[in-house]
């Protein structure tokens, strides 16, 4: 008996048989009447059979018998034990509470890979690297490079790329502590957490590091249902007029764009004079780096009339250097700013509020769903679940009353 019978592949008999039959060749050299012609020299008058690799695990093998009965004798026993020890497995397999499907998925995920591993730091700089290649903006890689930092001191910079299960990607979820150290993560943190494991150890699975994804089975937590914050028509007027006095000059132009427009903060830097055209602002530099057009409301026309004439940026400070590929100053000098204004006015500015007041309103005016996620730079999903219905038309003509 080979030691094929031993084979960590080995099938059931029924599963050999149906894929790969032995088969059983007769002699080459026969005479006239039938008979073998033996010659010393050669094998070809022998029965013989070929055995493939799938089932000697090793390399193909070529048996050689004086007899047909010899040969089928041979494969008989081949095959009996290569079914005993199928079976042997299939029972182990069932005590696990395994199928022989779910036992070679497993197989194929956890089999060793190709490419030699790294450790989770060379991993993370390779992915950054990767990402900096294809144009990601300064932004995200420097939000990569400190959720890779949190994660190398929890995980061990060293540790391999290979040698990190799902169990240590949850404990390490779960473990998640906000700024202060000592409050748990936000569900949102969590989340955005997870998006980035997984995108780095997809890039690990395609590198040959490893053969799976622990990350890809996490599960995110739920987020709570947060109600949009908007300004009321009565607080959008206090805001704008506290906002035109001449000590806020430098923001009021972008103030009033976001409160009737709504670009997002991250779009505000970009913004230039040039943009505006007859009645609409062309985004050039968006989130998604799609071009939107953004039709403008006739109050919001009357109040940037003075203006039109200007050149540049419609909101530059003094000493902000601009970047166009990092604006978080920026950002960081208008949200400043219009705090400033905001607490002057007594006005509740929450996180994205004129962005959000902006939509809402266009919404309930319209009442166009998919023309207002296409104004807005969002999804019509975004929009029905966010912002309809939480204001109503004639909310929405009171802030469009608001006039110089």
């Amino acid at each position: 008996m080979t030691g094929s019978a031993n084979c960590p592949n080995s099938v059931p008999l029924g599963v050999l048989k149906n894929a790969m039959p032995l088969k059983i060749k007769p002699p080459q050299k026969i005479d006239a009447q039938g008979r073998v012609i033996k010659n010393p020299r050669i094998r070809a008058h022998r029965w013989r059979i070929n055995i493939p690799a799938s089932i000697t695990c090793r390399r193909k093998e070529r048996k050689f018998f004086e007899s047909e009965a010899a040969a089928k004798d041979y494969t008989v026993g081949l095959l009996a034990a290569r079914q005993e020890v199928g079976q042997d497995m299939v029972k182990k397999l069932r005590a696990k509470g395994m199928s022989v499907t779910e036992a070679l998925e497993y197989a194929i995920l956890h089999a060793p890979v190709a490419g030699k591993p790294v450790s989770l730091k060379q991993a993370c700089a390779d992915y950054i690297t990767m990402r900096e290649d294809l144009n990601s903006k300064t932004r995200y890689i420097a939000n990569l490079e400190s959720q890779f930092k949190a994660i190398q001191e929890d995980l061990g910079p060293a540790t391999m790329i290979d040698a990190i299960s799902k169990a240590k990607l949850e404990e390490f979820i779960l473990g998640m502590t906000g700024k202060d150290g000592d409050t748990p993560a936000s569900p949102k943190s969590r989340i955005n957490y997870i998006i980035t494991l997984i995108a780095l150890f997809n890039f690990a699975v395609e590198q040959g590091w490893r053969g799976e994804n622990p990350a890809a089975k996490l599960k995110r937590p739920k987020l709570d249902e947060v109600e949009i914050p908007i300004l009321s028509p009565e607080d959008a007027q206090k805001l704008l007029t506290e906002a035109r006095k001449p000590e806020y000059a430098d923001i009021f132009p972008a103030v009033l764009v976001q409160v009737f427009a709504g670009p997002r903060r991250s779009e505000i830097p970009h913004i230039t004079w040039a943009l505006f055209k007859d009645r609409y602002l062309r985004l050039d530099k968006t989130k998604i780096r799609k071009k939107r057009a953004v039709e403008l409301s006739d109050n919001l026309l009357a109040w940037l009339a003075p203006f039109r004439s200007r050149t540049g940026r419609i909101f530059a400070p003094e000493g902000v250097e601009f970047n166009p590929k990092d604006t978080r100053n920026l950002e960081d000098s208008y949200t400043y700013r219009l705090a400033e204004v905001a607490e002057a006015a007594k006005v509740a500015l929450p996180k994205n509020v004129l962005r959000h007041t902006a939509i809402t309103y266009r919404d309930a005016f319209t009442g166009d769903l998919t023309g207002t996620a296409a104004w807005a730079g969002n999804t019509p999903i975004v929009i029905e679940e966010n912002y309809r219905g939480a204001a109503t038309r004639d909310d929405a003509l009171k802030v469009y009353a608001i006039m110089p």
